[in-house]
C-alpha cells in the first residue's frame, strides 16, 4: 500500500514537537547540586516513601541487606536505652568492631539508618543524612565510631504516629561501598548495607 508522504504543514509540526522536546532533555540530564541525594545514592535503607506500607502498617518501606566484601571481619555493635516512651527521642551509640584484616571501604551516610523492627516489619527509620563518605579502614582489634550511622531515632512510625506500647528491636545499618583504590586494585565494587544484631527495646 501507499503511503502520502506527510504535508508541509504535518512537517512543519513534527520539527517542532521534536526541538520543544530538546530543553526538556537537557533539563532532565543536568546534573544535580552538590550535596543533593539523587536516586543514585538511594537504597532499600531509604524511607523513599510512606505509600508502601508494610504488614506494620506504618509505611515503612522494608529493608534489603547486603554484607558485601567485610562481612565475616567486623561486627556492628548498637548500644542504646533498653525501654523509651513512644514519640520520644532515643540515643544511639553504634560501633563497628573489627575482628581480622580486610579492604579499606567508604561508609556513607544517606545509605546508612537506625530502625525499629516489629515481627515482619519495619516500624519506624532514622536516614542518615547526605554529607561526606568516610573512609573506613579494617584493621583487626579496631572498634571504629559509625560516624554515618544517625546518633539519635525518634519512636515515631513513618505514617507519623508514635509507635504503641510493646515490645521491639533495634538496629543500626551501615551501608558503604568499595574503597576507590580497592577498584583500581580489582577489588569488588558495589553498594552494600551490613546490619548489627537487633537489640531488644520495649516503648512504654
Amino acid at each position: 500500500m501507499f503511503t502520502r508522504p506527510p504535508g508541509a504543514a504535518a512537517r512543519a509540526a513534527l520539527l517542532v514537537a521534536l526541538l520543544a522536546a530538546v530543553p526538556v532533555a537537557a533539563a532532565c540530564s543536568a546534573a544535580p547540586p552538590a550535596a543533593t541525594v539523587t536516586p543514585a545514592d538511594d537504597t532499600p535503607t531509604r524511607a523513599t516513601s510512606s505509600a508502601t506500607p508494610t504488614t506494620g502498617g506504618t509505611g515503612c518501606p522494608p529493608t534489603a541487606l547486603s554484607s558485601g566484601p567485610i562481612t565475616s571481619q567486623v561486627v556492628v555493635v548498637t548500644t542504646s536505652a533498653t525501654s523509651a516512651a513512644g514519640g520520644s527521642v532515643l540515643p544511639v551509640k553504634t560501633e563497628i568492631v573489627v575482628l581480622s584484616d580486610g579492604p579499606r571501604v567508604t561508609a556513607r551516610p544517606q545509605w546508612s539508618a537506625l530502625e525499629v523492627l516489629a515481627p515482619g516489619a519495619v516500624v519506624a527509620r532514622s536516614v542518615g543524612s547526605a554529607g561526606p563518605d568516610v573512609p573506613t579502614p579494617i584493621t583487626r582489634g579496631r572498634t571504629i565510631p559509625a560516624q554515618t550511622v544517625p546518633t539519635t531515632i525518634t519512636l515515631t512510625g513513618c505514617d507519623g504516629k508514635p509507635l504503641a506500647a510493646g515490645a521491639y528491636r533495634l538496629r543500626a545499618l551501615v551501608g558503604y561501598g568499595s574503597d576507590a583504590l580497592n577498584n583500581a586494585q580489582g577489588g569488588p565494587s558495589g553498594a552494600y548495607v551490613m546490619a548489627s544484631e537487633p537489640v531488644d527495646l520495649t516503648i512504654t
